[in-house]
């Protein structure tokens, strides 16, 4: 059993989780089989989760139980996922550098 602070700390970082996958309460917790209410209770700091519901998270969202635990480093994004993220919050003049460059980089690789 944890702590009430321990688990306070988990339910922030699956929060955390769960808004940087842009989910809603109800999204999320349908992808981890359980109830709305339960997710916002683990995420309050309220109740625990089990090792299931733990697995589930950890598997769907793509995100280390060692993170959500313990809080050691960061969910880890695919340079996929990290470019779309970055590009996102770029304004348009800057994703258009930023095309522009991949696609010379492109170019560069079938020389």
């Amino acid at each position: 059993m944890f702590s009430a602070k321990t688990q306070r700390e988990i339910g922030q970082r699956i929060r955390g989780v769960r808004r940087q996958n842009d989910r809603t309460q109800m999204q999320f917790s349908e992808d981890v089989y359980i109830t709305p209410n339960f997710l916002s209770e683990i995420e309050n700091g309220k109740k625990g989760l089990s090792c299931e519901t733990l697995y589930n998270i950890c598997e769907t969202q793509k995100v280390s139980a060692d993170y959500l635990l313990f809080g050691e480093k960061e969910p880890e994004l695919s340079p996929p996922e990290l470019i779309i993220e970055t590009a996102s919050k770029m304004p348009p003049e800057q994703l258009n550098v930023v095309i522009r460059y991949l696609d010379a980089l492109k170019d560069m690789r079938t020389l």
